[in-house]
């Protein structure tokens, strides 16, 4: 049985060619007709561009030089800059296609900076850009942050914490097993309980839809994410791909509207419907002692 949830200014200086005229007299000694050549070249002016290790006291959102609330990750804050990239190339504003490339890069080095995958935490990835003005200003960079959630699978609200993510993602932080509420083919709850508590659901994994693949709508719509998850939760389990239509998922996407700016990435679980649960990680049990297997 599958499983879905519904849940600074811009310098240009211009020079003009100018010519000395005198009255006739020669020039003293050691003066020519060349009047900038020996002057110290102006360097070229760099926009304002983010840092990555800082943290925010705001909510993550599109930025300008001006807008950004940074305080010291040892006091309350609400995200953490975990990337600074650059749309290289870029002249209009960044479309679906640009934050799909942007997002990935976010989820690789996000993953060397926390030590471990974003999407294994409680955790949420946001994409920042610069606001229209300060991109009409020549900022081409993109921010990554990365903001702690009350939950990745029930209502999902942004928490304040205090300390750095660096290298140090809490296991507290950890999604591991839930106790899934459905109602036929929706699910409407989705608590995280202790793997040693009786439980029907674990999550296994996240991954990014590719930019042709559909939101899911209809049920064919449905059965390509979930296949994903099928091969994740396989993995997860340690069995072989071929035996994963055997297993239950729930398949996670964020919205649809995120879905259509290029944000497509999609949270696994797997499922033990039928009112089955057990009391320990199904990962790595190559299906011994996982209901339904």
């Amino acid at each position: 049985m599958r499983g879905r949830l519904t849940v600074g200014t811009m310098l240009a200086a211009l020079l003009t060619n100018l010519a000395l005229a005198g009255c006739g007299a020669s020039l003293p000694a050691g003066v020519d007709t060349e009047l900038t050549d020996d002057w110290v070249k102006v360097a070229d002016v760099t926009g304002w561009v983010p840092e990555a290790g800082v943290c925010l006291g705001a909510a993550p959102k599109d930025t300008g030089r001006y807008t950004d609330f940074v305080v010291d990750c040892a006091k309350t804050h609400y995200a953490e800059v975990v990337h600074v990239g650059e749309f290289a190339g870029l002249t209009a504003e960044p479309g679906p296609r640009d934050n799909a490339a942007a997002l990935a890069e976010c989820d690789k080095q996000s993953t060397t900076y926390l030590g471990r995958p974003w999407g294994d935490a409680r955790l949420e990835l946001t994409l920042a850009v610069p606001t229209p003005a300060a991109w009409d200003g020549g900022a081409r960079w993109f921010r990554c942050d990365v903001t702690e959630v009350s939950s990745v699978f029930d209502e999902m609200n942004w928490v304040q914490r205090e300390g750095s993510l660096k290298g140090a993602v809490p296991a507290a932080l950890v999604v591991g097993c839930t106790h899934t509420q459905d109602k036929g083919e929706t699910i409407v709850k989705m608590p995280e309980v202790p793997c040693a508590q009786a439980h029907n659901s674990e999550f296994v994994g996240f991954y990014r839809a590719g930019m042709t693949t559909a939101y899911p709508v209809s049920e064919r719509q449905w059965n390509v994410i979930h296949d994903k998850c099928q091969e994740l939760a396989a993995k997860f389990i340690g069995v072989s791909t071929s035996a994963a239509d055997r297993i239950g998922v729930i398949s996670s996407p964020h919205g649809s509207e995120a879905w259509a700016a290029g944000d497509r990435v999609v949270r696994c679980s797997v499922w033990f419907s039928g009112g089955k649960t057990m009391k320990k990680s199904a990962k790595g049990t190559k299906g011994k002692g996982v209901p339904g297997w």
